[in-house]
């Protein structure tokens, strides 16, 4: 990545060489003479700085990270909860649900839950009930430091999977 950050400095520096030498010589040729060359080389310079050392720090702040909360699996009438996962330095989520067969007349209820501490959990966002075979996405905002997955098979069962996409 450096690299790439250096042969984009070079090219700039080539650009801005070959556009102040074509300028300043056809002024030189039309006998005028060109007082303010060293301000505006300094310029050009800080400009090309600026940009060398604050691209890198844009291109980091756009992360995404994709979370497998949960496989997908059978999971017969029963609550339970997915393990924890560190979400600290995202802002917005996206939680998608696959469900890929039921059984039955059954019910799944799911609750995105987060915490600050990864001990005390609250309900974030209750996710509508679902009851057929499916995709579903719940968009999430304002979680905690740590966001887990809680749910309830009713009836028979489910095979589902959820997975969560974070960015910041």
């Amino acid at each position: 990545m450096k690299s790439s950050f250096l042969k984009l400095k070079k090219r700039l520096k080539m650009a801005f060489k070959a556009f102040w030498g074509s300028w300043a010589d056809n002024l030189a040729s039309a006998g005028l003479k060109i007082q303010q060359r060293p301000s505006v080389a300094v310029f050009l310079a800080i400009l090309v700085l600026v940009l060398t050392l604050f691209s890198p720090v844009w291109a980091q702040d756009h992360k995404t990270r994709v979370i497998s909360f949960q496989s997908s699996g059978l999971k017969t009438a029963a609550t339970s909860q997915t393990s924890a996962y560190d979400v600290s330095s995202y802002s917005e989520g996206q939680i998608f649900i696959d469900v890929t067969a039921e059984a039955s007349v059954s019910t799944l209820d799911i609750i995105v839950q987060s915490s600050p501490d990864n001990v005390t959990w609250y309900t974030h966002t209750t996710v509508s009930q679902i009851t057929a075979t499916g995709q579903y996405r719940q968009a999430i905002t304002n979680f905690g430091n740590y966001v887990r997955i809680y749910y309830t098979v009713g009836g028979t069962s489910f095979t589902f999977s959820v997975t969560g996409v974070f960015k910041n």
